[in-house]
């Protein structure tokens, strides 16, 4: 018996010391233990805070449904407009009836969302009498695996008078067919780099325009705090235009950046991106953009974030001749959050198409937006804007504006209240003016000023969305 409980207690020892020495080599002594995924807990693909070289921009209130649906919503509003048809110099006081319906889907999965939005209506002029018809289609799929994710964007449009607000503040849906992803700036907007879109800064007369922008960017961690994003698109704008003035263009976009996070709030970037942009009314004209952009952001969850960058821009221009320049392009964007309410304020320099008035353009574009909720069922947003578009081709031609620069300002208000669960009362008001150095023609008419005021009153109506899992 003695000999037996002397066995059993060397056995034990024994054990012990396999199990120390186990535990005692660790894989950084030994290297021969892989190093767990980072996945998704990857601090650089955190969606509050994601790759500053992206196309994706913090938010700070993050919504993060998980439910599948389909959702219904119509809207009715009544604009008295003194310019409705927003010609230059043109004034007299006009009633515009807009009805609007909107269709949203959005489905997920274990790996993979879907939004989808369909937008559609009419807009009644009274004197003279004119319908016009609006249409918005848009969509978001978003594809993710352990380590990045994939996303793809469209949104189409057919307007009836291109940047003007549609439905002038009454507009249902969610907002991913009119371009919505930023409450103030253009959708997909790249910091300091370039604007996806059609690029429409100012608009003159009632001239019906189309424009696409379809998106493919893709985000790749290679470290739990560094990642690379790439990205792809086109765009185009084509104007029906009677007396055919306005440009057509074609913009095409590849780029690619790389992320690293410094620390909880403070992230740097890189970004090489190359544009094209051509106008197949000019025979021959198209215009090389590539550009090299430092970026950095600051990052305090839930309540701010600042995205400023800036970098060298080559331009190659084949408009009429060859001109090569080099110039700035920045970006600076703060999101911040005061007390019930949010603010949003950007500036950008960068080069656009010219939103069918110039063949290209330089262009300097702040914005300023505010909301917040007033007691349990009112709310209040207002935005201003401001762009300066300098002509980029080498000496005028007979398209477009025969102008080197204008000005494009805006400024709006919409009050909200819900009634109930299911309708919303809405008041805005809506001030526009573009303003050319010189008088112009466009659409018929002459003039150096196009000024052009709204007020709108209008029901929304959006019942409780149906679950479809």
């Amino acid at each position: 018996m003695a000999k037996m409980r002397t066995i059993r207690w060397a056995l034990l020892v024994a054990g012990m010391s396999v199990c120390a020495a186990a535990q005692n080599n660790s894989p950084s002594q030994t290297g021969t233990t892989p190093s767990p995924a980072f996945g998704q807990n990857a601090p650089v693909l955190n969606p509050e805070n994601p790759p500053v070289s992206g196309l994706d921009e913090p938010a700070l209130e993050l919504h993060t449904a998980t439910r599948s649906f389909v959702a219904p919503a119509l809207a009715v509003g009544e604009s008295a407009d003194t310019n409705g048809a927003n010609q230059l110099g043109g004034s007299g006081l006009t009633s515009v009836t807009h009805v609007l319906g909107a269709f949203d889907l959005q489905q997920f999965w274990s790996k993979t969302d879907l939004f989808l939005e369909y937008l559609g209506g009419g807009a009644f002029y009274s004197s003279p009498y004119d319908a016009k018809q609006l249409q918005a289609v848009g969509m978001e799929a978003v594809t993710r695996w352990r380590t990045g994710q994939v996303t793809v964007r469209d949104a189409f449009n057919y307007l009836p008078d291109g940047s003007f607000q549609t439905g002038f503040g009454v507009l249902p849906g969610f907002g991913l067919a009119t371009g919505g992803f930023g409450m103030v700036g253009q959708g997909g907007v790249l910091p300091g780099s370039l604007q996806w879109g059609s690029g429409q800064f100012g608009a003159v007369g009632n001239i019906p325009r189309i424009a696409n922008t379809a998106i493919l960017d893709a985000v790749q961690a290679i470290t739990p705090v560094s990642a690379f994003t790439v990205a792809g698109g086109f765009s185009d704008a084509h104007f029906y235009d009677p007396t055919h003035t306005l440009i057509d263009s074609d913009q095409v976009t590849v780029e690619g950046g790389y992320s690293h996070l410094l620390g909880r709030h403070d992230q740097i970037g890189a970004v090489y991106a190359f544009e094209l942009f051509q106008f197949p009314q000019y025979t021959g004209g198209q215009i090389y953009v590539h550009i090299v952009n430092l970026r950095w952001s600051h990052t305090l969850s839930g309540r701010m974030n600042l995205v400023a960058g800036a970098g060298p821009e080559y331009t190659d221009l084949e408009l009429g001749g060859h001109y090569t320049h080099w110039s700035p392009s920045a970006r600076v964007q703060l999101n911040y959050k005061l007390g019930h309410g949010a603010m949003i304020a950007s500036y950008e320099r960068l080069t656009m198409p010219g939103s069918g008035l110039f063949l290209g353009t330089t262009t300097q574009a702040a914005r300023l937006g505010y909301r917040r909720p007033l007691g349990r069922t009112w709310n209040f947003s207002g935005t201003l804007a401001y762009s300066h578009n300098t002509r980029l081709e080498i000496a005028p031609t007979s398209l477009g504006a025969n102008a080197s620069t204008y000005d494009d300002g805006s400024a709006s208000t919409i009050l909200r209240k819900h009634l109930g669960r299911t309708y919303d009362f809405v008041a805005s008001y809506t001030f526009g003016e573009t303003a050319f150095n010189v008088p112009v023609s466009i659409g018929g008419t002459t003039g150096r000023i196009g000024q052009r005021q709204s007020g709108t009153i209008g029901v929304e109506w959006h019942p409780a969305p149906t679950r479809i899992e």
